[in-house]
C-alpha cells in the first residue's frame, strides 16, 4: 500500500504527504528533499492548472455591441456563454474580460484580457495544436522558416499555436491599449487551451498562507468535506484559494511524468493509471539521445528544417502514443495533463477510498458524494498513482541587468545575454522542467509578451542573420541550474526583404520563469 499519511511534523507543522519509497519517514524527512515525495503539502508551490478547455468556435448572428461585429464578455465566463451586446454595468471595450471579434475576410478571433480571469492577473496560457484532420493527435515540436508570419526567421516552438499577445486597441470600442491573448477560432477542433494559474509579469506568485495559530484544524475529510488548508488557515475558511486542496477546487491532473527514449522511426506508448479525456495535453522537452542536456524549446544548430526534433503524440483511452518523426533517436521529457469538464459523478459514500486497480494498490481522496466505482477526473482530489510537480524556483529577471553574461559573437543564435538560476537538487535527484516567457510593456503596439518556449533566429537578414529576435528565449537545463538566454533589445521583425529591422515600441522588460521538479521515481 502506498505510504500516505497526515500528522504533525517534527518542525511543528501539520502536513499531508505521499512518499515514493515506503522507507521514507513522513514525520522527519525535510521538505527540501523534493525527490522523495510524490505529494508534500509542506511545499505549497504545487504546480496548478486553473482549467483546460477545448477550442470553442463561437459565432453569433446579427450584430453585437453598438451594432458592430464585436461581443464583450464578463470575467469568469470561461465557456464564452453570455455575450454582452448592450452596455450593462458600464462594461465596455476598456474593461471587459473577453472579446470576440468577427474581422471581415479574416474570421473569428478571441481576445482574452487579464480581467477575463477571476484572480485578476495575466496568467500563462498555452494552446496545444492538433494535427490537421484529427481530434486526438497533437503536434510535437515545430522548427519552421516558411510560415508567413515568420518571413526571415527560423522558429523553434513546443507544438503550440503562436497565440500573438499584443497591446490591442480599436478606436471604435476602446480608447487605450490593452494586453490580450489573441487566438483565431475555427469550425473544427484544432487545439486544447490550458490556463496555468501562474503570473507572467513581474508580480509575486500569490501566497495565501499566513502565520499559523495554535489549535487550527487544517485537514478535514468527512462525508461532506475534503479540505487541506494552507499554513495559517483552517477548514472553516470560505475561500477555496486558502487551501492546498478543497472539494470545490480540483485542478487538472498530472497523469504521468518522466523521460522516455524513442528510437529513430520508432514509437513508444506511455500508459496512464486512469483513463484520459478530450481535455488531455502533453508538455515536453525533447533532445537528441546523443545530446547531453535538454533545451526549451528544442535545440537546433544551423537553419535547416532537418534540425527539427519532430514527433506527434496521440491521446488514447488510457495511454499516449508518441511517434518519432525526427532524423535521429530522441529523448522526451513529458508531463501528461488531463482534466474533465463533465458534471460531477454522484451516488458514492466514501471520501477516503482504498483500492487496487489490478496493477497496484492506491488511495484516493475524492469529492464528497462522488461515485465510489467510477469517479471523474474532476472528482478526484488526491490519488497515490498520480504525479505532483512542485515549483522549486520561480522569479523575474530584469532585462538586461539580471543577464550578466554577454554571449560571444559566434553564439548569438542563443541570445545576446545569459542569466543562470541555481537550485538545490539533493538525492534522489529530480528532473527539472522549465517554462519561460519574455515580457514587454503592456501597452506595446505590437507585442506585450512572447509565447512560453519560443526561440526565433533571423535568417537571410543581412547583418542580423544568426541573431535572435526580441521575442526569443532559450533555456538550457542542467541538474542544479538553468541558463536563460534573451535578446530583448533586438528587432522583432524585418521589413524590405530582410534589410530593415523593425523594433517593438519598447525593449523587453524581462523574463518570467518557473522551474518544476519531476521526481525520478515516477
Amino acid at each position: 500500500m502506498p505510504k500516505l499519511g497526515y500528522g504533525i511534523l517534527t518542525n511543528g507543522n501539520p502536513a499531508l504527504r505521499i512518499a515514493l519509497d515506503n522507507a521514507t519517514d513522513l514525520l522527519t524527512e525535510p521538505s527540501s528533499n523534493v525527490g522523495k515525495f510524490q505529494f508534500d503539502s509542506e511545499n505549497t508551490k504545487l504546480s496548478h492548472i486553473e482549467y483546460m478547455i477545448t477550442e470553442l468556435h463561437v459565432t453569433f448572428g446579427g450584430s453585437g455591441w453598438n451594432g458592430m461585429d464585436v461581443w464583450f464578455f464578463n470575467l469568469g465566463d470561461y465557456h464564452w456563454t453570455t455575450p454582452i451586446t448592450t452596455n450593462p454595468g458600464g462594461v465596455t471595450g476598456n474593461n471587459c474580460g473577453g472579446q470576440i471579434w468577427n474581422i471581415s475576410g479574416q474570421g473569428w478571433f478571441k481576445y482574452l484580457f487579464k480581467e477575463f480571469w477571476t484572480f485578476g492577473y495575466m496568467p500563462l496560457v498555452e494552446y496545444k495544436q492538433l494535427e490537421a484532420g484529427t481530434t486526438d493527435t497533437f503536434k510535437g515540436p515545430l522548427l519552421d522558416k516558411t510560415l508567413g508570419n515568420y518571413s526571415g526567421k527560423i522558429v523553434s516552438m513546443n507544438g503550440k499555436i503562436d497565440n500573438w499577445t499584443q497591446g490591442f486597441n480599436n478606436a471604435n470600442w476602446t480608447d487605450h491599449r490593452r494586453e490580450a491573448y489573441v487566438i483565431k477560432t475555427s469550425s473544427g477542433l484544432s487545439y486544447v487551451e490550458t490556463v496555468w494559474r501562474l503570473p507572467i509579469r513581474d508580480i509575486p506568485l500569490p501566497d495565501y498562507a499566513t502565520t499559523p495559530v495554535s489549535g487550527q484544524q487544517v485537514l478535514l475529510v468527512s462525508p461532506t468535506t475534503a479540505r487541506l488548508a494552507l499554513p495559517g488557515r483552517d477548514v472553516s475558511d470560505t475561500n477555496p484559494d486558502h487551501y492546498i486542496f478543497h472539494e470545490d477546487k480540483i485542478p487538472a491532473k498530472i497523469m504521468a511524468a518522466g523521460d522516455v527514449n524513442i528510437a529513430l522511426g520508432g514509437t513508444v506508448t506511455i500508459n496512464t493509471p486512469l483513463p484520459l479525456s478530450i481535455l488531455t495535453s502533453m508538455d515536453f522537452h525533447v533532445k537528441r539521445q546523443a545530446d547531453a542536456e535538454f533545451w526549451n524549446p528544442p535545440y537546433f544548430i544551423g537553419t535547416g528544417e532537418d534540425q527539427e526534433l519532430g514527433f506527434t503524440y496521440k491521446v488514447q483511452a488510457q495511454s499516449i502514443l508518441i511517434t518519432n518523426l525526427a532524423e535521429s533517436a530522441i529523448t522526451v521529457r513529458y508531463v501528461i495533463h488531463a482534466s474533465d469538464d463533465q458534471a460531477h459523478t454522484t451516488g458514492g459514500k466514501k471520501v477516503l477510498l482504498k483500492g487496487n486497480d489490478g496493477v497496484q494498490d492506491f488511495i484516493q481522496i475524492k469529492r464528497p458524494g462522488s461515485s465510489d466505482l467510477a469517479p471523474g477526473l474532476n472528482d478526484i482530489i488526491i490519488d497515490t498513482r498520480l504525479a505532483f510537480m512542485p515549483i522549486i524556483a520561480e522569479g523575474w529577471l530584469v532585462w538586461p541587468t539580471d543577464f550578466p553574461t554577454v554571449v560571444a559573437s559566434g553564439a548569438r543564435h542563443k541570445g545576446e545575454r545569459m542569466a543562470t538560476v541555481s537550485f538545490a537538487n539533493p538525492d534522489p535527484k529530480f528532473k527539472p522542467y522549465v517554462k519561460q516567457i519574455v515580457v514587454f510593456p503592456e501597452t506595446n503596439r505590437v507585442v506585450s509578451n512572447s509565447d512560453n518556449g519560443m526561440h526565433q533566429v533571423f535568417v537571410d537578414a543581412g547583418s542580423w542573420t544568426g541573431r535572435c529576435t526580441a521575442r526569443s528565449s532559450w533555456a538550457n537545463l542542467h541538474e542544479t541550474s538553468v541558463d536563460f538566454y534573451m535578446a530583448g533589445s533586438n528587432p522583432y521583425d524585418m521589413d524590405g526583404g530582410g534589410t530593415n529591422p523593425v523594433y517593438p515600441d519598447n525593449p523587453a522588460l524581462g523574463m518570467r520563469y518557473y522551474i518544476f521538479a519531476i521526481p525520478n521515481s515516477l
